[in-house]
């Protein structure tokens, strides 16, 4: 993804803080519709799939959430991570769900073994039960930067 002088000035203008939220906004900045789905927040022009992450350092994700989505949607729905200090975007990053999740050392079986736990009565009794596993800023940046603040 490449982005255009004005979705950058776009997001120059955003605030990010604060807990939750915030997709709105970043979706109107981009010029995508926002879409509050299961594995995506909103929809490029061109009907891309894109999930966003904010996050001042390391982000929390849920490998369940993975366990669940088909090889398709892993391939064809694009991250984008929004790092931030104080609330204003300093950094892009781009990837996709199947890069994410290789990049997190989780096998095809790593998955199953997941969604095999969560159909434990331990689980199942307890609707919300989540696992996290930590995503820290060193992986995060080694995906592909499509913009710095400089």
């Amino acid at each position: 993804m490449k982005l255009t002088e004005q979705q950058i000035k776009n997001i120059i203008s955003l605030d990010i803080s604060g807990k939750g939220g915030k997709d709105r906004e970043l979706s109107n900045a981009l010029g995508f519709t926002r879409k509050s789905e299961k594995y995506f927040d909103a929809l490029s022009p061109c009907g891309k799939k894109w999930e966003f992450k904010k996050q001042q350092s390391q982000q929390f994700l849920d490998p369940y959430k993975f366990s669940n989505m088909t090889k398709q949607e892993k391939k064809d729905i694009g991250i984008l991570f929004f790092i931030h200090k104080k609330g204003k975007v300093v950094e892009i990053y781009e990837t996709n769900y199947a890069k994410l999740i290789k990049s997190m050392g989780y096998s095809h079986w790593d998955l199953k073994a997941i969604q095999k736990l969560y159909k434990r009565d331990c689980f199942v009794n307890r609707s919300n039960t989540q696992i996290k596993a930590e995503l820290k800023y060193s992986e995060i940046s080694s995906f592909k930067l499509i913009w710095k603040k400089t």
